[in-house]
């Protein structure tokens, strides 16, 4: 007896997702509360502020005009300093 063809509905076969091989993005177990000064999801999570103004700017251009980064604004205004303008948000 063969399995039956898989499900193309199923997202964890429609998109090649294989259990157990993923690793988490985020600030995982043991996180108690947010900090401003770090990225907490994606590419840069764990990274701080301060080194991604020096290594990549615009990126902290993009996040303090992303609906994400809204609640990282006030520090990346700080960061960035005059370089950052209201309007850029």
């Amino acid at each position: 007896m063969t399995d039956p063809p898989d499900d193309p509905r199923d997202p964890t076969k429609a998109f090649g997702v294989e259990g157990g091989s993923s690793t988490p993005v985020g600030p995982g177990p043991g996180a108690s509360s947010f900090d401003p000064t770090v990225v907490d999801f994606g590419h840069y999570a764990g990274r701080r502020l301060e080194e991604l103004a020096e290594s990549d700017p615009g990126y902290l251009y993009w996040l303090a005009r992303h609906p994400s980064g809204a609640r990282y604004r006030a520090e990346i205004a700080r960061v960035l300093g005059a370089r950052l303008q209201p309007k850029d948000y």
